[in-house]
């Protein structure tokens, strides 16, 4: 599965207005069940944040990878969003976050699925370039280009 096939500009957010880690996790799950793609919300927020309790998901260079397997996914989708204001995150260079891309698999997905698009985007996510591209694009399209 490509990144093409689960993201799509209505899960892009160009300009989060969030405070924390936990905030950040909930407006981006909004924007997931706002497309019908998650049966509970707040099982899979707790399923994130669960996530977040064994090792941090932010990955360094000011991005987060967040992501959660749940029954109550409908399908693989990922969202992404650039923060109006850095969030702290624990991250691994323990600097703020500003960028945060977050997965959604289905738990009967979470084998292949779950590791080809999380490989996908965190090697996209290495590129200096690719960084600065999605920390500067003005529309949500340039993202899911840039990401694809």
């Amino acid at each position: 599965m490509k990144v093409l096939e689960v993201l799509n500009t209505n899960r892009v957010n160009l300009a989060l207005k969030t405070a924390t880690k936990e905030e950040t996790i909930q407006e981006m799950a909004k924007m997931l069940s706002a497309e019908g793609l998650l049966k509970d919300e707040a099982v899979f927020v707790s399923s994130v944040l669960s996530r977040e309790e064994h090792s941090t998901t932010g990955v360094g260079n000011g991005i987060a990878i967040p992501h959660g397997k749940s029954l109550t996914v409908v399908e693989p989708a990922i969202a992404f969003a650039r923060l109006e204001s850095e969030v702290e995150w624990q991250a691994l260079d323990e600097k703020p976050v500003s960028l945060v891309v977050m997965l959604a698999i289905p738990d009967s997905q979470q084998g292949e699925t779950h590791l080809s698009i999380l490989s996908e985007i965190a090697i996209k996510l290495m590129d200096d370039e690719v960084v600065e591209k999605l920390k500067t694009a003005t529309k949500a399209d340039e993202i899911v280009e840039i990401l694809s």
